[in-house]
């Protein structure tokens, strides 16, 4: 059955399907939300996505410079 907290509670310990762990997980409106640990590793990897797109944008835009379009 799910937990309610009070709205004062900021976090709390519970199992992570995803980790195989009991870690600390944010509380969200009284409802107990994701993992933090969870949160911080899928933040490193947005990230890392992030300047991966950027750098393929600006090779982009490089190719464009040599070859640009006639129409």
């Amino acid at each position: 059955m799910p937990e309610h907290y009070t709205k004062n509670t900021l976090e709390c310990t519970a199992w992570c399907n995803k980790c195989n762990d009991f870690t600390q997980h944010r509380v969200n409106a009284g409802r107990r939300g994701p993992c933090i640990a969870c949160i911080d590793k899928r933040i490193a990897q947005n990230e890392v996505e992030r300047i991966r797109k950027g750098l393929e944008q600006e090779q982009r835009e490089e190719d464009e410079k040599k070859n640009p379009k006639l129409f």
